[in-house]
């Protein structure tokens, strides 16, 4: 049985609020609702103080991630609504308040109606392969499907696959026109080390527009933007590199080359090399790799091409049989991976591909 689609998040959140059935989730005017915001390490917070959060869990499927994490379930919501941002602008922050709670202006709410069909054709970045299946098909992911996570210190504040995307831009608080979809990094909220959420909150100040990924028939490009200092690798992040990849300022710079990668793939299958390296781990202001555990890192963001992960894992259960030297040339007429993957595991081209109805 499969499971039902997510709703879309705007609408679901207007449906919550004319049932009235949760704590501090109400209109304060028109056009303007308050949402309950009580830190969890509060004594007097509850279960109905997380009411809504939970229940967005359950809609968008993240409740199987994360059965029991009330920290996270706010998280997930706060995603959600901060990445909707034409569509509800936060006007009051009251969080630290006896009465904690945030209070959002809708934008124009007579059109939600009409955006509804809109909302269905933007890229999904809330979806996950194991709870949304009718948006991810893990036989052929496309190259612009990426898996973004991001970690404060050891800690998972945020993961989400990007579908069909090749332009995403990560930032705090800032956005920058044009940019097809936009992932605006946690808030430190809900972490408890007074130490790390001051020097968190000091990187975070400076990304402002952060920077863009791009996915390009090369390969994965990054384009910084803001003042903070960003270094990207894709190699083991315990050993110490003598010249770090530290990403210039409004320049594009390469952080994953499409052939190189599949030219480790062919190596892997024949037992000549390692794994290919394809996970690429960007650390926000401090250098990396310098041979610390990346766990320690104060902000990390982890991106993993999916594709790459699916012929990778190919690779290990069908074994060096079905990939020979023989069969990929490396050439420069192979311009984009799904050419050269097409020539090395004989998937169908766009043109052989059957039509679904």
């Amino acid at each position: 049985m499969q499971s039902l689609p997510k709703p879309q998040f705007a609408h679901w959140l207007i449906e919550q609020l004319e049932t009235g059935q949760y704590k501090g989730l109400s209109y304060v005017g028109h056009g303007k609702f308050r949402v309950p915001w009580k830190h969890n390490s509060r004594k007097d917070c509850n279960d109905e103080d997380g009411k809504i959060f939970k229940a967005w869990a359950v809609a968008s499927g993240k409740i199987n991630d994360f059965p029991n994490d009330k920290a996270r379930w706010k998280t997930n919501f706060r995603c959600a609504l901060n990445n909707l941002r034409g569509r509800f602008r936060k006007i009051e922050d009251n969080s630290k308040s006896d009465d904690p709670h945030k209070v959002y202006e809708i934008i124009n709410p007579g059109s939600l109606q009409m955006q509804n069909s809109q909302e269905d054709s933007d890229p999904d970045i809330y979806s996950s392969p194991q709870t949304d299946p009718a948006q991810f098909n893990p036989q052929q992911p496309s190259m612009n499907d990426l898996e973004i996570s991001i970690f404060y210190r050891r800690r998972e504040m945020f993961k989400t696959v990007v579908l069909n995307c090749p332009q995403l831009q990560l930032h705090y608080p800032q956005e920058t026109q044009g940019i097809q979809s936009a992932i605006c990094f946690p808030s430190t909220e809900d972490l408890i080390d007074h130490k790390q959420i001051h020097y968190t909150n000091r990187i975070l100040d400076s990304i402002q527009r952060g920077l863009t990924l791009e996915v390009q028939q090369s390969g994965i490009f990054a384009y910084r933007q803001g003042s903070c200092h960003v270094f990207a690798s894709t190699s083991d992040a315990m050993v110490a590199q003598p010249n770090p990849q530290k990403l210039p300022l409004n320049t594009p710079v390469q952080l994953l080359s499409f052939e190189n990668y599949l030219h480790e793939l062919r190596m892997f299958k024949e037992n000549n090399g390692h794994s290919p390296e394809y996970t690429i781990n960007m650390c926000f202001g401090e250098k990396f790799p310098d041979g610390r555990a990346l766990e320690r890192k104060l902000i990390v963001v982890k991106v993993v091409p999916l594709i790459c992960r699916y012929f990778h894992e190919q690779a290990q259960v069908d074994g060096a049989s079905s990939l020979h030297s023989s069969d990929v040339s490396l050439q420069t007429s192979h311009n984009s991976l799904m050419e050269l993957i097409t020539s090395a595991f004989g998937l169908p081209t766009m043109e052989e591909q059957p039509v679904q109805y």
